[in-house]
């Protein structure tokens, strides 16, 4: 909007749900996101249970979320109002879920003289490993919408070697910044005990908000290394608490597997983005659980950001050294953490029990991360030409 364009939002949720809302300024599209923050609710983006389980590797398996009736009918949308355009638009389609990134090249196919196609891969899709579904045919489609399109961009340096190398194509880089904890008021704090009557309010707490999906972290090391602080330094353990909020029954069953001690690891349920928020001010340190995989995959979450601009320290697990979010650390915080294997993490707690907080990573002047954001301002420009 600040190059004078008029923009249309299309939302697609669930199988049938389609939205569509047009701003002409940045007080009408404010004005959309303040409305659609104040909808929203505490739902986990990652959902536990056998039948979840069986549902997800039929929707991975089926595709099914590439042709859903409010994906046919986004398609059909555009494909009816770009009939009468006879300039160029620029359709920015942003992926999960991949069926956005697919209509985008099923529009560019339809329309390649109007169409400027920019495809924001916020995570990979046939190139995921956790991710189910035949490989080859995943990767046969993705192939074929990224090739589509003018521009391509993701999150980070390690995804983007990753695309290029699988599609041979070029990629761009936008590191997927929290902008929503950016310029905010101050944060009320919030006694921690009110969530689990067993949070102690003499101990350190460390507290990780969000989900834990099966298969992406490293939950056994973690918890091992919680039982091995307390097996080896009893003294240290007793000074410390994890607390973790949302979906993470993954840690918790380990938890239990490896019998841990009780009021060592806190579970608490999904809570509101408002009360997450004042739990993570309230925390002595914050848990970042980086991914499971040779050099993370590339995966950088917003939740370092959101970590990064409360000034809070932070607590890297399983952070492959030279991986983005290892030199964003190094970036920002002129410090980062590399612990892998239950020994080191044991010692990286015990070091923060001993010495305090302060010895972990920790940004100072969050305003030093909206430089991130210009590279948005950049590639608008570039796509609106």
């Amino acid at each position: 909007m600040e190059a004078g364009a008029c923009i249309g939002i299309f939302n697609v949720q669930g199988a049938f749900a389609l939205s569509e809302t047009h701003c002409r300024n940045d007080q009408e599209f404010s004005e959309f996101r303040r409305a659609s923050l104040a909808k929203s609710r505490p739902v986990a983006s990652v959902r536990e249970g056998t039948l979840v389980g069986l549902l997800r590797w039929l929707k991975h398996h089926l595709l099914v979320d590439l042709y859903l009736p409010n994906v046919v009918r986004l398609v059909w949308r555009c494909h009816r109002k770009l009939q009468h355009r006879t300039c160029s638009v620029a359709v920015m389609a942003s992926s999960p879920p991949f069926s956005m990134a697919l209509a985008g090249a099923l529009l560019k196919r339809l329309h390649p003289d109007t169409v400027v196609l920019s495809v924001d891969m916020r995570d990979a899709w046939a190139l995921h490993d956790a991710l189910g579904g035949w490989r080859p045919l995943k990767r046969s489609i993705e192939r074929w919408v990224l090739r589509r399109a003018d521009y391509v961009t993701t999150v980070s340096f390690g995804l983007a070697r990753e695309f290029e190398a699988a599609y041979d194509i070029r990629v761009g880089v936008m590191y997927n910044v929290a902008t929503h904890y950016l310029d905010v008021p101050p944060t009320p704090t919030v006694d921690l005990a009110t969530l689990n009557p067993d949070v102690d309010a003499t101990r350190l707490k460390i507290a990780y908000t969000g989900s834990a999906p099966a298969g992406f972290y490293d939950s056994v090391a973690l918890v091992s290394a919680v039982k091995l602080l307390r097996e080896h330094h009893p003294d240290l353990a007793d000074r410390v608490q994890m607390i973790f909020v949302g979906a993470c029954d993954e840690i918790r069953r380990e938890a239990e597997v490896q019998q841990t001690a009780p009021k060592d690891l806190v579970f608490v349920p999904m809570v509101p983005h408002a009360l997450a928020r004042s739990i993570q001010v309230s925390a002595d340190a914050l848990l970042f659980l980086a991914y499971y995989g040779e050099g993370n995959k590339g995966v950088v979450s917003t939740k370092l950001f959101e970590y990064l601009c409360l000034g809070q320290p932070v607590l890297p697990i399983s952070l492959h050294a030279d991986s983005d979010v290892d030199r964003l650390l190094m970036r920002y915080c002129g410090a980062s953490i590399n612990a892998h294997s239950p020994q080191e993490i044991m010692l990286m707690i015990a070091r923060t029990v001993r010495e305090g907080p302060a010895t972990l990573p920790r940004l100072d002047d969050s305003s030093r991360v909206k430089e991130l954001v210009d590279d948005y301002r950049r590639q608008a420009r570039d796509v609106l030409g």
